[in-house]
């Protein structure tokens, strides 16, 4: 569970710094807008550039919230949370379960995670079919054939 509990906080960092990050164009571009003549549709874009901003704000308060409490929930209970109440003997795969279809292509491509029958996205058409595209431009043609034989044996 601990492990789950660090997975769970560093995903809320993740997500923190790519709100930031996203403020941060936001902020370049409203000083852009800025400098143009005053317009209706200055006015508009400049709107809705600080509700945008407003509001990723506002999520980012949540996130560190939620962070800081698992982080109090980590150290308050650390002794309750050791490897020894670990029910699942692949805390990976629980951990895998909470990524979303980005990062899982992403750790896939890079071998990080093997494509085969405990894969989060195995029966995932849709994913399947990214990842043969994906090898395919990268004229990984070896990597295409197995994911072919993967495709054939599971129907």
């Amino acid at each position: 569970m601990k492990a789950l509990i660090q997975r769970t906080i560093d995903l809320l960092k993740k997500k923190v710094k790519e709100n930031l990050e996203t403020i941060n164009r936001n902020q370049a571009l409203l000083n852009e807008l800025l400098k143009q003549p005053v317009s209706a549709e200055r006015t508009y874009h400049v709107d809705k550039n600080y509700a945008t901003n407003k509001a990723l704000l506002s999520e980012n308060n949540d996130y560190i919230s939620l962070q800081l409490t698992l982080v109090n929930f980590i150290e308050k209970y650390k002794d309750h949370l050791t490897e020894k109440t670990e029910i699942n003997t692949h805390p990976e795969e629980d951990t895998l379960s909470f990524l979303d279809d980005e990062e899982l292509f992403d750790l896939t491509v890079q071998g990080k995670i093997g494509f085969e029958n405990n894969h989060p996205k195995f029966r995932d058409e849709i994913f399947f079919n990214r990842l043969l595209s994906y090898y395919a431009s990268k004229e990984a043609y070896e990597k295409c054939n197995a994911l072919l034989s993967l495709k054939k044996s599971r129907q």
